[in-house]
């Protein structure tokens, strides 16, 4: 058996030319055009010598099959694995995963904006003795500067009611963009419609920032991302241990003397503000002491980090802070006391039109957080008298603004002179139309609106439309002075077409959405003229 083994190597690895063996048939020597079969591959002399292991081996053949085994085994799964059946669930599926990592994202891009955790104040050093300590010498996290040295930021407030409190920090995300500025944004406060015992709510809390960070690729911060504040549920949201001072820009047209303090959501944030009026140049039409909009290249122009149009210290204060100071507004954290108006310059209420800048670049991608999203689908699923594994149908939903929209009425001394349910009803029927020209059938109607009236909502009910019946589902009771209003909103943004009013935001911002979101139909119901 060994000679065997010898004569059968030496058939199949002879030695080279020139070192005694003999040559392979058909060679002409080392300087011969057949070299290369003399000499062989080195993958034929690899696949030679693994042909001699395995005829001679018993233990080679066994590790070859255990080889070719496991990889079959390998190629079974990769083969299988996309075939696999999972549960069916609708949100989950098209949600769950995606939400998960840009939540992931999201920390990882907020925790780039700030030093660390919320501190007790935003900004300031400690010093002990003569000693001067930066914020990551510190034991503890209450003295430190959460602002970083090499960013930028930006923040405003609003004291109007939700819907133009959203518009106004969008906008002001907007202009952050446009400036390089890191946005904060404070909660929503109670002004307009909603009582101060309501309290706030932190944005985060209804709008999905993981989705808008990773959309707009750039930080969004919260105000309680960078400074310890008191919770939505406190006792008392407007009183907070550390008050800061800061000095701020107003917005507010020239023949008005006064700023727009804001003092719940400045209560809550614990700041001392002091504000100067922005130059009449930031203005839609500078020569118009009237002009409440500014324009948003003016206002980067102004605030830039880097070499700004004019330098805050040249313009005189206009309003001194609650606490006494005249601090001018500062370079690193901008902030305005209302950015509601703003425009890019080629129309005032930008909003109202389908190019308005700052929705396609920003509002579009403010979505709602998973949370909210279920609780207007549930209360759709009540209105439709659905079970849980039920899908709500296609619907219209009709926004009737009533309430502070009597100022619009005709003094005709009519106790009821808003239009009536048959004019909404003709826009519901043209909605209805053009939807069909597009292949979607769509037959019910949801109304909403701010209407206490019980004959009003009698009449909803006799053209066989649905509505939220908020009194019955304790919407109040049960969530809060802000639900009632905000599960509408979230309600709408689900409809496949929308008949609003002319000129109401809360109308505007959902028709934005249908229109966007869901490729919907939208029209309006002018409250002036009656239709």
């Amino acid at each position: 058996m060994v000679n065997e083994r010898v004569h059968i190597s030496d058939r199949y690895f002879r030695p080279r030319a020139g070192t005694g063996g003999s040559l392979p048939l058909g060679s002409t020597g080392p300087s011969g055009s057949k070299t290369r079969q003399r000499h062989g591959s080195r993958i034929q002399r690899f696949l030679q010598r693994l042909r001699m292991w395995f005829m001679l081996s018993t233990r080679g053949r066994r590790t070859l099959a255990a080889v070719v085994f496991f990889f079959s085994v390998l190629l079974c799964i990769f083969i299988l694995e996309p075939h696999k059946v999972y549960p069916s669930n609708r949100f989950a599926l098209r949600e769950f995963n995606i939400r998960r990592w840009g939540a992931a994202k999201g920390a990882e891009v907020s925790s780039e904006a700030v030093n660390g955790p919320a501190t007790r104040k935003f900004r300031g050093e400690c010093c002990i003795g003569f000693v001067l300590l930066k914020p990551s010498r510190l034991n503890g996290r209450n003295h430190a500067d959460n602002l970083r040295n090499d960013t930028s930021y930006i923040t405003s407030w609003s004291n109007a009611g939700f819907t133009n409190q959203f518009m106004g920090y969008v906008n002001m995300i907007y202009l952050g963009l446009l400036t390089d500025r890191v946005p904060i944004l404070p909660p929503f406060a109670p002004d307009h419609h909603i009582s101060s015992s309501a309290g706030i709510i932190p944005f985060g809390d209804l709008f999905d920032l993981d989705h808008l960070r990773k959309q707009l690729r750039t930080p969004i911060l919260e105000w309680r991302d960078v400074k310890a504040l008191p919770s939505r549920y406190s006792a008392d949201p407007y009183s907070t241990r550390e008050v800061e001072p800061l000095g701020c820009w107003t917005t507010r047209k020239e023949s008005e003397g006064n700023p727009i303090r804001a003092e719940n959501v400045v209560h809550h944030l614990g700041l001392d503000v002091s504000y100067t009026r922005v130059p009449s140049h930031t203005r839609l039409d500078p020569s118009n002491p009237e002009e409440t909009h500014v324009v948003f290249p003016h206002l980067a122009a102004l605030i830039y980090p880097i070499d700004p149009i004019a330098d805050p210290e040249s313009f005189r204060t206009l309003a001194p802070s609650p606490g006494g100071h005249w601090d001018t507004p500062e370079s690193q954290l901008s902030c305005f006391d209302t950015m509601y108006y703003a425009t890019s310059g080629a129309k005032a209420f930008e909003w109202q039109y389908s190019w308005s800048p700052v929705w396609r670049t920003v509002g579009r991608h403010v979505r709602f957080t998973r949370e909210i999203e279920d609780l207007g689908y549930q209360y759709l699923s009540n209105v439709f008298g659905l079970d849980e594994a039920e899908e709500v149908p296609p619907f219209i939903i009709v926004h009737i603004r009533r309430g502070d929209f009597a100022m619009f009425c005709s003094h005709s001394g009519q106790v009821d002179c808003f239009p009536p349910l048959s004019t909404y009803k003709k826009r519901v029927d043209d909605v209805k139309m053009e939807l069909m020209e597009r292949d979607i059938p769509v037959t019910n109607v949801v109304v909403v609106s701010d209407e206490k009236s019980p004959r009003f909502w009698a009449n909803v009910k006799n053209q066989e439309w649905f509505y939220i019946n908020h009194t019955a589902e304790r919407t109040l009771e049960r969530f809060g002075e802000w639900y009632p209003p905000l599960v509408d909103i979230v309600v709408q943004s689900y409809a496949f077409g929308f008949v609003g009013t002319e000129d109401s935001t809360f109308s505007l911002v959902g028709q934005r959405r249908v229109e966007d979101w869901n490729g919907g139909v939208t029209m309006n119901v002018k409250v002036q003229v009656g239709y």
